[in-house]
């Protein structure tokens, strides 16, 4: 891996919280170890080395059709994992762009020791499925995750207001490697900017087999 991260081990991290993390707002570790916890109007977005909150709820469609609710940690926990966002499911750059290169590159991922490969929007599950069906995402084993309520990004600090847009709120684009929960690389853009947070980017960043 490329990118390094100085923060403490996820799993300490983990325990400290024990089970009452539910009960607060969510939490991370920064890049120099200390706790944050996220509140507020105004979350710094996440960054190198810290965990992502794992408490929160999102669905997604499985392989045989059924809807899963879980926390996102569960998608994380002891796993390598590719997690991009954007800021919605069918709209152009999204779809012709964005989504497409991860189909076509999540078999190199796995390739290189990547786990799950996961997409994130601001959609409920049920367009996030439709959405992942008609890209092909399904064959290519891409969790198609809804923050429905947007509480994952807002968690993240990644929330947009796109209100002035008709879209409300929205998640930035990013891309990110984490592993175990502990973000190894991040790719974040500015506003709904498409540079560097593409498969081939992402790619570059994991080792070779």
């Amino acid at each position: 891996m490329r990118a390094s991260t100085s923060a403490a081990s996820p799993r300490a991290s983990w325990a400290r919280r024990g089970a009452s993390a539910r009960a607060r707002a969510p939490r991370t570790r920064s890049a120099a170890g200390r706790d944050v916890t996220r509140r507020g109007l105004h979350r710094q977005p996440v960054a190198l080395g810290e965990t992502l909150p794992m408490d929160v709820q999102v669905s997604y469609f499985d392989d045989d059709g059924n809807l899963v609710r879980c926390e996102f940690g569960d998608l994380l926990r002891g796993k390598t994992a590719v997690v991009f966002a954007v800021p919605g499911a069918f709209t152009p750059t999204c779809s012709t762009k964005h989504l497409p290169g991860y189909v076509e590159r999540a078999d190199a991922m796995r390739e290189r020791g990547v786990d799950e490969v996961i997409c994130v929007s601001v959609n409920d599950a049920f367009v996030m499925n439709a959405w992942g069906n008609s890209a092909g995402a399904k064959m290519a084993k891409i969790k198609m995750v809804a923050d429905g309520s947007a509480a994952w990004s807002k968690a993240c600090g990644v929330d947009l207001d796109l209100h002035e847009q008709g879209m409300g709120t929205r998640s930035r684009r990013y891309a990110l490697i984490a592993r175990d929960g502990v973000i190894e690389y991040l790719a974040m853009e500015s506003g709904q900017k498409y540079e560097t947070s593409g498969a081939a980017d992402i790619l570059e960043r994991l080792p070779l087999p």
